[in-house]
């Protein structure tokens, strides 16, 4: 009893780990889109001498890639725990 117990708790922690990969993952590339939209407002802010727009895509865009790489080692490390649980 105490093992089913262990290997259905192992499998939900391996469910989380790809759902937070996932959710880091899409939050990413949403942050990637937004500043495909914001990135119209660089050539306005720099032509008035503002550098505001330009370190809001960089550090955006940086948080989007840093989302994404984190979402994807997350999902990976769930898959592989799903393939250590696995029958063989």
């Amino acid at each position: 009893m105490a093992n089913s117990q262990q290997v259905s708790s192992a499998s939900d922690d391996a469910l989380k780990q790809q759902r937070l990969g996932a959710v880091m993952q899409v939050l990413g590339w949403t942050l990637i889109a937004f500043d495909c939209i914001i990135g119209v407002w660089i050539w306005v802010g720099l032509r008035s001498g503002s550098f505001f727009w330009v370190w809001w895509v960089a550090i955006e865009g940086v948080l989007g890639l840093a989302l994404i790489g984190l979402g994807t080692r997350r999902r990976s490390r769930g898959n592989r725990q799903f393939g250590e649980l696995a029958p063989r």
